[in-house]
């Protein structure tokens, strides 16, 4: 019987350390990436974002399109980017409505505060620019004006940025995917397993609850103007835009969310119509009916089943997006919905397998709870490794 040679450990030292050596490298670039990251968090948190509300869009396109880059290009510029506007330039009306609403005498006291008096100002040009050099209250403006336009144009240079990363991510996530899957990870290890599972929730987040929220603050927005137009008697529903807005982040609370702000509405309305004409009572009551029975069944029924599903548990995704903000600032409502999901499928994938009083097999390939009949849950779409196309199934 042949005995069986073994290498001195020696040779098993000189073999590990290269590998030590490199570790350390791959740690240092780890930490510098993620030292980037960090400075850039928030711009990285909204290019996940937009990458995941585009995602479906660009792949969809890609049935008629064969170019990944030309997808991509296309649903960024002529679908994400206006869409981006149109809700930047909404939330600023409604920031408008916000601050006229808390109060209207605060902008006028803020103009009389200011350094620069608007009488007795020269109208020739160059008696302007002689002030603007000497005056010393002047060239305060023009710096904080130099400000205001820097700040402008980072705020420019970030989104910029935050485009090409979420373009870079619709055009390359399949390759990334793959390699990492293939040589880091393993096929059917439980990091693959956690992240597909991640992928999914995010998906659902980002592309369901987010857009379900927006979808409720414009259709909210378009009735409470068109009542506006149309109701008799002068009655208004006051600061319109703003009010929809709050409705769309009330579609958290469960329950009695929305309805809150149907009451407030109907409680203005009431008092309106009891200082005008008493007999327009009826009014606000045809209103906060038809919310309640029409348009929330609508949003139940149809809305929010078929954007956002039954992934999670509606109260885990109100503190996300509730407290998100609170804790990060502007971008927690993309950061803490990305926390949620990334601790909830830790806590439901992960966990179970590190938990030595559960013996067996955990099968972490459960994509969601079971659906009532009648539920729809959202659209995802996997990728077929043969032909590289989306197979659209239900989740």
């Amino acid at each position: 019987m042949a005995t069986e040679r073994r290498l001195p450990d020696t040779v098993s030292v000189q073999l590990r350390r290269p590998d030590l050596g490199w570790w350390l490298v791959g740690l240092a670039l780890f930490a510098v990436l993620a030292w980037v990251g960090f400075e850039y968090l928030g711009w990285v948190v909204f290019g996940l974002f937009v990458y995941y509300v585009a995602r479906p869009i660009s792949r969809r396109l890609h049935r008629r399109i064969s170019s990944p880059t030309l997808d991509a290009g296309l649903t960024l510029t002529f679908i994400i980017v206006p869409i981006l506007l149109f809700i930047a330039a909404f939330l600023a009306v409604a920031l408008g409505q916000a601050i006229s609403l808390l109060s209207s005498d605060a902008a006028q006291a803020i103009i009389d505060r200011l350094p620069v008096q608007t009488s007795g100002l020269p109208t020739e040009p160059v008696d302007v620019i002689v002030v603007i050099l000497e005056d010393p209250a002047f060239s305060s403006v023009l710096d904080t004006f130099g400000v205001a336009v820097g700040a402008f144009t980072a705020t420019l240079f970030n989104v910029f940025l935050m485009l090409i990363f979420a373009f870079f991510l619709l055009v390359e996530d399949r390759k990334i995917s793959r390699w990492f899957e293939t040589n880091v990870f393993g096929t059917e290890s439980l990091t693959t397993s956690y992240l597909r599972a991640v992928d999914r929730g995010l998906t659902s987040v980002y592309f369901g609850y987010t857009l379900t929220i927006f979808a409720i603050i414009i259709i909210a927005a378009i009735i409470y103007m068109v009542f506006n137009f149309v109701a008799p008697g002068g009655l208004r529903i006051p600061s319109a835009l703003l009010l929809a807005v709050i409705t769309g982040v009330f579609t958290l609370i469960p329950l009695v969310g929305r309805s809150v702000v149907y009451a407030l509405i109907f409680a203005i309305l009431s008092a309106q119509a009891l200082n005008t004409n008493p007999t327009l009572l009826w009014v606000p009551i045809v209103f906060f009916v038809l919310m309640v029975l029409v348009f929330d069944n609508v949003v139940r029924t149809y809305i929010r089943p078929y954007l956002s599903g039954k992934s999670y548990h509606m109260a885990l995704v109100m503190f996300a997006y509730l407290l998100g903000p609170l804790l990060f600032g502007w971008y927690g409502i993309f950061m803490g919905p990305l926390l949620m999901v990334l601790i909830v499928e830790f806590i439901t994938k992960v966990l179970p397998r590190l938990s030595p009083a559960v013996s067996g097999e955990v099968d972490t390939t459960q994509e969601g709870p079971e659906l009532a009949p009648g539920e729809v849950d959202q659209v995802t779409f996997d990728e077929s490794p043969d032909t590289g196309r989306d197979d659209v199934r239900p989740g």
